[in-house]
């Protein structure tokens, strides 16, 4: 087995050049108030006072686990792959987070940019980096803990959102300075503590935290990482439900011989799963399945509800249970890392790669797999027509843009919808039924919950573009090449494309704003760069795309106060026309 265990640090972890990235397969960020307290009272209490000067002192974190080996130099390009580690790597950066507030609040600017660096680092070609990466609490805890500068208005929209902004406020809240000197003041006392300046406190902190140990084992293989996670965690670990329901399963499947049934399924399922570059978690599965198959069940009564939906509890049934496992697992992991291999590269499946893409990558909505998983498997049996699972699909993914990417809708919203319809779906045994369990139990609700017009432009007009990394980014791009594949008549989006700003974003202003953006030829938008409208217009010529074409044709010039009218008009044609909805 090639593993390299090493002792290391926090900074040389965070100061390494590497990009840190959760995995699907990881469980999201779960420490409780509990957990937290514990790690900023570790920290505090580790600090001393000796002649004069509080100190830190070292202190030892446990065993982390990565996919990759960070002290490689020859590593550096390459993701690193967090394994077991990463609630304490997030705490950290919560951490640091907040005790970068704390620094721009006294005015310590230097201080604060310098601690935000184990935070964000910045490539060979200056551009911004996050250190530590994870799709699972994005876009909050990049654009919000991982900005310096903070966006009020990035709002959380999942329990785990929830969890990671309860941290911060906490964490900020500690590091307070009268809720520190209160703290030191009954470990060190009261007359040592006051000689002491608020900022040398913080500082001492982040070096306190900076100087914590650990061993970090190393390993290139996912399937050896997945071992030794296993190994790591094997003693006095508290059973999950998944494991609770293997163990079930293995004892009433029991089969003695060279190769037992359940074990050889369990493996083949769990590799399955970890297969593609972004693995997913069996538990995060699992419950998906389950949810999507049987009943919608919290994670404390999954254990529960088996051994009750589970009947009769007998060999082969619990055979069965696991194909289906087994059979849905293979679908599910299609969808979560659509790829066009999936369907042999025929051009009519392009679509709905793309869509799953936007759906899981792009808007990183969780719950709709639970639809989506039912939807395949109905396909598979023939109960579905190509033409409503093609609708289906599309619907979902119009109405997540304009209801989370658009609006900022609550996720809680809709799981009870998705796992009702699942359920019922599966027990179709027509493209009739099937049609009206689509239209009536999917749909019907989920355009209960869609915009309206009004609600769709006010968020519409707000989207923006810009070279440094933002929220908004990922959306206006995904926004600005749906409207030119709908201009082009096409369904997949142009590979050649990028965003044109028409009057250049080096002029400041509201030149971020959609109003002023369009798609244009890569080689073209390189020649237009930061020319006047007026100079660009012969660059925009040469275009083949209708849109641009278009454009040029309705504005022989083009200023600032035109955008806003534009955007709003935008707003118009996607509601509309992609939408399909009325105004």
């Amino acid at each position: 087995m090639n593993i390299k265990p090493k002792d290391k640090s926090i900074k040389s972890l965070l100061i390494s050049g590497s990009q840190f990235s959760i995995p699907r397969f990881q469980r999201e960020y779960s420490w409780d108030k509990k957990n937290y307290q514990e790690f900023i009272d570790d920290m505090l209490n580790c600090l001393v006072l000796k002649d004069g000067k509080l100190e830190s002192k070292s202190y030892f974190l446990g065993t982390m686990l990565f996919i990759g080996d960070y002290s490689d130099t020859s590593e550096k390009d390459q993701y690193i792959y967090v394994v077991d580690g990463q609630q304490r790597i997030t705490t950290i950066t919560i951490l640091f987070s907040a005790l970068s507030d704390r620094f721009r609040s006294i005015k310590e600017e230097v201080l604060s940019e310098q601690v935000f660096r184990y935070i964000m680092t910045q490539n060979d070609d200056g551009d911004d980096i996050r250190i530590l990466e994870s799709k699972t609490h994005y876009p909050y805890f990049s654009f919000y803990i991982q900005d310096r500068v903070k966006n009020d208005t990035q709002e959380t929209s999942t329990e785990e959102e929830e969890c990671i902004k309860d941290s911060f406020i906490y964490l900020y809240d500690r590091l307070e300075e009268k809720n520190l000197r209160a703290y030191l003041k009954k470990k060190i006392g009261s007359e040592k503590v006051d000689q002491l300046k608020y900022v040398d406190i913080l500082k001492t902190i982040r070096d306190q935290v900076l100087g914590t140990t650990f061993i970090s084992i190393s390993t290139p293989d996912k399937e050896n990482a997945n071992m030794i996670f296993e190994i790591l965690n094997a003693k006095g670990k508290k059973l999950s439900h998944v494991d609770l329901i293997k163990n079930k399963i293995f004892e009433i499947v029991d089969e003695k011989g060279s190769a037992d049934y359940a074990e050889v399924k369990w493996a083949d399922i769990k590799k399955n799963l970890i297969s593609r570059k972004e693995a997913v978690g069996l538990a995060t599965y699992y419950r998906h399945f389950w949810v999507s198959t049987y009943k919608k069940s919290s994670g404390t009564k999954l254990y529960d509800d088996f051994f009750k939906e589970v009947k009769p509890k007998t060999r082969n049934r619990y055979k069965q249970f696991l194909l289906e496992i087994e059979d849905n697992a293979n679908d599910y992991i299609k969808i979560v890392n659509p790829r066009r291999e999936d369907y042999g590269n025929r051009k009519e499946y392009f679509w709905l790669v793309q869509s799953l893409n936007v759906l899981m990558n792009y808007f990183n909505i969780v719950q709709v797999r639970i639809a989506i998983l039912a939807l395949f498997k109905v396909k598979e049996k023939g109960f579905i027509s190509n033409k409503k699972f093609k609708e289906t699909i599309i619907f979902l993914e119009n109405f997540h843009y304009a209801y989370n990417a658009i609006t900022s809708g609550r996720a809680s919203r809709f799981e009870s919808i998705y796992a009702k319809f699942s359920i019922n779906l599966r027990k179709c045994s027509s493209k009739t039924e099937s049609q009206n369990k689509i239209d009536e139990l999917l749909i019907e609700p989920l355009n209960k919950l869609f915009p309206d017009f009004e609600q769709f432009s006010k968020g519409f007009a707000s989207l923006t573009y810009t070279k440094k990394a933002k929220p908004s980014n990922v959306k206006t791009k995904y926004t600005i090449q749906k409207l030119n594949s709908m201009f082009e008549n096409e369904e997949v989006f142009s590979d050649i494309g990028s965003i044109e700003h028409i009057v250049s974003e080096s002029t400041g202003g509201n030149t971020f704003n959609i109003g002023n953006l369009i798609l244009l030829e890569e080689k073209l938008n390189g020649k237009a760069g930061n020319l006047s409208y007026i100079e660009k217009k012969g660059i925009y010529k040469k275009s083949a795309f209708t849109w641009i074409n278009q454009f040029v044709n309705d504005n022989e010039t083009w200023k600032n106060d035109q955008i806003e009218t534009r955007a709003d008009q935008l707003a118009k044609i996607y509601y509309k026309n992609i939408l399909v909805k009325e105004i």
